[in-house]
């Protein structure tokens, strides 16, 4: 009885973890040939190797980089477990997908449900569609240059200080996250703090750190995999056990202070006496009001809290990355620091930067787009998983197979950039940088209709903070510490004092 027994478990672990997800990729592999790179991982073993990447390069990417410049491929095959898995390189298959977002949903890579899965990053179909409509004209550009001076005034405070903080990182935090704060709850939110720590420091260090246990834990990173958001609540180690604690009590302190404005816009409309306002926390509310019996009251806090923290994270946490990341490479590259500098103050003499004068800032520009290129903080941000079976181009894709659209190949590749491995921010200075492009090569902020709602925003931050810091600052090497690149939920450079500040009037004594 037991023999038969064994025997059956033995031929179910076969079928599961062997021949169901083989066949389907011997087949691609017979039909693409060289164009396909497929990859059997026996149980698991694409985990522990991204773990050792990890671990040994600082870089999860690492082996798949390798792999690529070996032997360049249009799209990789490999399994998870069970799960088969399709790695696009090529741009023209991606283009078509990007431009067919309806197939896919977005894999939560921090598997929570609780803080971003329904903002605008992982929310599906016809709800995402929604937010993006009560949002979409706050992020235009018209829109974001009435801002100018609010983000001005915020990055000027910052960066006078700057300097003689020891984690400039933070302090980058502080002030990327105090912009997204006054854009949405105006001055309602200003200098809030939880755990000792400033909101925005806070929502990005809780979110990271989510992200981060990923990679420290195997057992975690398995659960994951395997349970989805409801891995959390399922035997959950202390540092679980302690992010949840955080989550709650940040939720319910952005709770009471979205109820309390709820209340009040609810008393200025049956007053009459409601006034436009481009705040997003009165756009949203606003918005519920008027359908107010289509959800239920705590239904729609629930989506305003998840909504504010999403954009308060990417707001916060990719500009500031961004910024970081210019400044290491205008450290190492104290040449182009000078002429990037030379630039600035020519142009912007003036305390404010303004709209006309950022337009002009061709080799600042040229500088961030080179950084992108090399150490997009979004890189290979998110795994997609497809709802239903479709074709791109001549590849059927079936349902539930998980996709990665990998940007970084193309962006490496020699078909592509003159000596791609080198920093070379003149390049993007020439009238056709890329070597052979078809427009979707360099895609920084993704594309079709689920591109990056905020990268205007993000630019225009990111072009003051680096001009304000340049005008005020040399920007040396941290020689004291070890800079590498990890992956949290974004790709990110530490630790947080990677470079020193000095103000060019003590530097010049």
């Amino acid at each position: 009885m037991i023999i038969p027994i064994f025997a059956s478990l033995i031929l179910l672990f076969l079928y599961v973890f062997v021949i169901k997800p083989l066949c389907p990729m011997i087949k691609l592999k017979m039909q693409f040939g060289q164009d396909c790179n497929m990859q059997y991982n026996f149980f698991g073993r694409d985990i522990w190797k991204r773990l050792r990447d990890m671990k040994i390069f600082n870089d999860i990417f690492w082996s798949d980089k390798e792999e690529y410049k070996k032997q360049p491929y249009k799209f990789k095959v490999s399994n998870s477990f069970w799960k088969i898995q399709i790695q696009v390189a090529d741009p023209e298959y991606y283009k078509q997908m990007l431009h067919n977002p309806h197939y896919y949903e977005k894999a939560n890579n921090i598997a929570d449900k609780h803080l971003l899965q329904k903002g605008l990053i992982f929310e599906t179909r016809d709800q995402w569609k929604a937010q993006r409509r009560i949002l979409a004209d706050q992020f235009q550009y018209q829109q974001l240059t009435s801002r100018l001076p609010m983000i001005n005034k915020i990055i000027l405070d910052g960066i006078t200080k700057i300097g003689s903080q020891n984690n400039l990182f933070e302090q980058l935090e502080l002030i990327t996250g105090k912009v997204v704060i006054q854009s949405f709850f105006g001055d309602s939110m200003d200098g809030l703090k939880i755990n000792n720590k400033d909101l925005q420091v806070e929502v990005t260090e809780l979110i990271n750190d989510m992200g981060e246990l990923r990679f420290k834990s195997k057992y975690v990173f398995i659960k994951r995999l395997l349970l989805g958001t409801w891995a959390w609540n399922i035997f959950p180690i202390q540092e679980e056990m302690k992010i949840e604690q955080r989550i709650f009590k940040l939720k319910t302190m952005i709770e009471k202070v979205i109820r309390k404005r709820l209340i009040e816009l609810r008393q200025s409309s049956t007053q009459n006496d409601q006034k436009s306002s481009n705040i997003f926390l009165d756009i949203l509310l606003n918005d519920y009001i008027k359908n107010d019996q289509k959800k239920q009251e705590n239904q729609a806090i629930d989506e305003v809290i998840q909504q504010f923290i999403t954009l308060l994270f990417a707001g916060t946490d990719s500009t500031a990355v961004l910024s970081y990341h210019c400044l290491y490479y205008l450290s190492i590259h104290p040449e182009f620091q000078q002429e990037v500098r030379d630039e600035i103050l020519s142009i912007c003499p003036e305390e404010y930067i303004v709209e006309d004068k950022l337009k002009q800032l061709s080799k600042l520009s040229a500088f961030i787009n080179e950084v992108l290129r090399l150490k997009n903080p979004a890189v290979n941000l998110l795994m997609r998983n497809s709802t239903q079976t479709h074709q791109v181009k001549d590849l059927t894709i079936q349902k539930n197979w998980r996709v990665i659209i990998n940007f970084q190949f193309q962006l490496l590749s020699e078909k592509n950039f003159k000596n791609p491995n080198d920093f070379d921010y003149k390049r993007w200075l020439s009238p056709s940088p890329i070597l052979c492009n078809n427009d979707f090569v360099y895609l920084p902020f993704s594309s079709g209709q689920r591109n990056c709602i905020g990268q205007h925003m993000a630019l225009m931050e990111a072009k003051i903070i680096l001009s304000q810091i340049l005008k005020q600052y040399y920007i040396e090497p941290n020689k004291e510490v070890n800079p590498n690149w990890n992956l949290r939920f974004i790709l990110q450079l530490q630790p947080g004092n990677c470079m020193k500040l000095f103000k060019m009037i003590e530097k010049q004594d």
